[in-house]
């Protein structure tokens, strides 16, 4: 890392609300909870719906999961 690079933790220390894309939100949703010990879909009442599946990652996690290629996640 140089420098100037970055984590997203540290460019987002409140945490993040971020975007899943990906077309399977309560397995997702379930990898979180047990990878990382929080639920995505706690706070938000339209996770199931298709326009509801934003959710405020904790800083902490930000570079695991956004930051990873292994989930679909949008901005």
């Amino acid at each position: 890392m140089t420098m100037y690079e970055r984590t997203w933790a540290e460019m987002f220390p409140e945490g993040r609300e971020i975007f899943y894309e990906g077309d399977n939100p309560n397995a997702f949703a379930n990898e979180i909870k047990e990878k990382y010990g929080f639920d995505p879909s706690e706070n938000n009442p339209n996770w199931n719906e298709c326009s509801g599946f934003n959710f405020l990652c904790p800083a902490k996690h930000l570079d695991a999961i956004y930051g990873s290629r292994s989930y679909p996640m949008g901005s």
